[in-house]
């Protein structure tokens, strides 16, 4: 009979990382504790801490693994063939495809977790947030300099006025039990915010 291979570190780890991701789509952060999570990948718990020492660490994880993917989408998008209006605008697009493909991410947006549990965990959420909100007001300012936004526009402020509006759909989406198409939403986000801040006739 041959001998099982056993599985590399990196591959345990990502099979833990996307197991946790599981979990959380389906059951909410709630859920996911080290006893569910080896449980789910099929290993003892003092396995799983030999790769994660404790539920934190899972998480900081996991916002580790979104950005990654999050990078990755927006380099796929070649921005650079844009004009900036039109890159702005694809990049909300394809931010709102991105959580409906990963429904996880607003459940960690929105976990008790976040709000009052590990401050490892709510530190690290809070640097991705900051991440996206740079990238989105570097957009903004791209789009001013070449007179498609008004001046007047605050590019810090208004990032933050679309981050916002993407987290409300997202939890409205959560709370329909994913009852519409949250990437369908995106035109209209587009037409209400990012087509009012062009320049007046």
């Amino acid at each position: 009979m041959p001998v099982k291979k056993r599985k590399s570190a990196e591959v345990r780890r990502h099979d833990i990382i996307e197991a946790a991701m599981d979990i959380i789509r389906h059951q909410g952060v709630a859920k996911l504790t080290t006893r569910s999570l080896a449980r789910a990948v099929g290993i003892a718990q003092p396995t799983l801490f030999l790769h994660f020492g404790s539920k934190s660490h899972v998480l900081v994880e996991l916002v580790d693994t979104i950005q990654a993917r999050l990078q990755k989408e927006m380099a796929a998008l070649n921005l650079g063939a844009l004009s900036p209006l039109e890159r702005l605008k694809a990049v909300i697009r394809a931010h709102l495809n991105f959580i409906q493909r990963q429904p996880g991410i607003p459940r960690l947006l929105f976990s008790e977790e976040l709000q009052s549990g590990d401050p490892v965990f709510r530190e690290r959420m809070n640097e991705l947030v900051r991440f996206f909100l740079q990238f989105i007001a570097g957009l903004i300012a791209a789009a001013q300099a070449q007179g498609q936004i008004r001046p007047d526009v605050h590019p810090e402020q208004s990032a933050c006025l679309l981050i916002a509006a993407v987290q409300g759909l997202a939890f409205r989406w959560i709370l329909s039990d994913n009852r519409f198409v949250l990437a369908e939403q995106a035109d209209a986000l587009i037409a209400t915010l990012i087509e009012g801040w062009a320049p007046r006739a």
